[in-house]
């Protein structure tokens, strides 16, 4: 091949790559390799080097690989996929900036502050295993905070908060103390009634629209200028529910002419009519604050001095900032870091997951299409990958995109080599004539075989590439020569135990199958055989079942298999 000369890695390690997984992907889908898949592979190796920069010797790669004769290209599978398919991610250290405002023996103190309207997720741990590293590297703590007051559109959900602890503490996060914000909403209503009295809330009987439209000008609504005596009697009328869902809000002043016009007067509490709230304390409580006003409270009362979030709260550090200075606080230091838009295969936002969910009837928020983090642990994904992806990512600003190999990357080199398996999805036999008495040792299982006569599985995949005078090397096993071909089967002459130094086409094989059920990314499931030794794995392992990918073993049970895919 030409080289073509590109900075960083050098060309050999990435046409090495390329021409690796392109040899995997045109095997596996009819001879025709995708530039695209390459690519993904390329990324997940050599993450600092440019795609763009790269590409010729990627296109030519798959050019001449689907180029290749059928004969030629298996052959080059197998030996590729007798060296194994692994990733072993070359990448810089990552390293988080220094926190140059802490003092010397000042400790840390932080917080995640997940809505726990829906099981946690892949966006949830970013922050908490961000914030997390910062407390191990400095010292001091993180709390749990729900931001649990909103009680009619992300309403909480019963027995949600037990389960991000859950995966808080699967993930290696030591959590100091946790916090409801349903439990401060007397808290709350104090700060609003000192707000209103010191002229810098005020109730706001404004139509939304009305509003808006005085707002987008940079004008007060005359609600803006009654007196505090008025603003407090309508604020105590909201308290006991004279008022109604609608028709009225509490706002904080804020500069009119600010050009982000959402930052302009917000509001800080509203009145909701029916409420529905697992703290069943709460159920009388018709005022619910803002998040950002609970938000903002909350770290001030908590004492926290550090912030890990998302950039889409930029935005609401500015809203806030307006209580902190009426109120004469000090802001807590904030990290901000981009938004991820996309986790391999699976569905990130949650109002997404609950579409799906309600789409396609799911009852489990676990299903591998999820990025749940109950769903990662199903596929099998051990928490130092979910970290070692998450830390990977820092502070970057940029909207990012995981990919599943990333993910792939870091589980393999977790977990190690694992013991891999056939997967036989459609079955035929094989009829083998002239077998003298041995054994062999495939897939970990022992196989005893006496008899002239002995009938063999393979998967009419396979059966299709076969003809008659073909030698084939079955895996682990024994040598035959295919005599007949059928579309049903076939029939074959042994010829030896030995390994031959001959070319032999090698196959995967089974003496007897057992029934194994895959649950696909996808969430279809696919139904095949395996060999006996899967019966000597446990639940909770990760195998490679050939020619389909690494799955996890949810249960062995008398009647077949059952396994989580978990990726190629």
């Amino acid at each position: 091949m030409e080289e073509i000369k590109v900075p960083g890695k050098s060309n050999t390690d990435i046409e090495k790559t390329a021409t690796k997984y392109a040899v995997k992907n045109a095997y596996e889908h009819e001879g025709r390799a995708e530039v695209g898949a390459v690519v993904g592979k390329v990324k997940a190796l050599f993450p600092d080097v440019i795609i763009g920069q790269v590409m010729p010797i990627i296109t030519k790669v798959v050019s001449e690989v689907n180029g290749l004769k059928k004969e030629e290209l298996k052959e080059r599978y197998e030996l590729f996929n007798e060296a194994g398919w692994e990733l072993k991610q070359v990448e810089k250290e990552k390293v988080l900036p220094e926190l140059t405002w802490l003092k010397k023996g000042e400790k840390i103190m932080t917080r995640v502050a997940p809505n726990p309207s829906g099981a946690m997720h892949f966006g949830h741990a970013r922050p908490a295993i961000l914030s997390d590293e910062y407390v191990r590297k400095y010292g001091g703590k993180l709390f749990v905070r729900f931001d649990d007051t909103d009680p009619k559109i992300k309403k909480p959900v019963e027995g949600i908060e037990k389960e991000f602890l859950e995966e808080f503490k699967w993930l290696g996060i030591k959590v100091e103390g946790i916090y409801n914000a349903s439990n401060n909403l007397k808290r709350y209503y104090k700060i609003i009634e000192q707000l209103i009295a010191d002229g810098n809330a005020y109730v706001c009987s404004c139509q939304g629209e009305e509003w808006r439209e005085k707002v987008w000008k940079g004008e007060a609504c005359e609600c803006r200028e009654k007196n505090a005596k008025e603003q407090m009697k309508q604020w105590k009328d909201m308290l006991k529910w004279k008022l109604k869902e609608g028709s009225c809000v509490v706002r904080i002043k804020t500069d009119l002419n600010d050009k982000d016009s959402s930052v302009r007067d917000w509001w800080l509490a509203k009145i909701v009519d029916n409420v529905e709230h697992p703290n069943k304390k709460v159920l009388k409580n018709h005022v619910w604050p803002a998040y950002n006003f609970a938000s903002a409270i909350d770290d001030h009362d908590m004492g926290i001095n550090f912030i890990i979030r998302g950039q889409e709260h930029i935005q609401n550090e500015k809203k806030q900032r307006y209580l902190y200075d009426y109120f004469k606080w000090v802001y807590p230091h904030t990290m901000y870091h981009g938004k991820v838009a996309q986790v391999g295969d699976m569905v990130l936002s949650k109002s997404k997951i609950k579409v799906l969910m309600e789409k396609e009837g799911l009852s489990r928020d676990d299903d591998p299409r999820l990025a749940t983090l109950k769903s990662f642990r199903r596929r099998g994904f051990r928490p130092e990958a979910i970290r070692k992806v998450i830390f990977s990512l820092g502070l970057n600003p940029n909207e990012a995109r995981v990919g599943i190999e990333n993910f792939a990357a870091a589980n393999k080199e977790i977990i190690g080599e694992v013991n891999s398996y056939p997967f036989i999805e459609d079955g035929c036999e094989i009829e083998v004539m002239g077998f003298v008495n041995g054994k062999t040792n495939a897939y970990g299982s022992e196989e005893i075989f006496g008899g002239v006569i002995q009938k063999i599985i393979i998967d009419k995949k396979n059966l299709k590439e076969l003809q008659q005078g073909d030698l084939v090397r079955m895996k682990d096993g024994f040598n035959i020569k295919i005599e007949e071909v059928n579309e049903y089967g076939g029939r074959a002459k042994f010829l030896g135990y030995e390994k031959t130094s001959e070319k032999y086409k090698m196959m995967d094989w089974l003496k007897e199958g057992i029934d194994v059920k895959v649950l696909m990314s996808d969430g279809k499931e696919r139904l095949g055989m395996s060999g006996k030794g899967l019966l000597k794995e446990k639940a909770g392992n990760e195998v490679n079942l050939l020619g389909l990918g690494f799955v996890n073993i949810e249960r062995i049970e008398e009647k077949g298999i059952y396994c989580i895919f978990s990726y190629e």
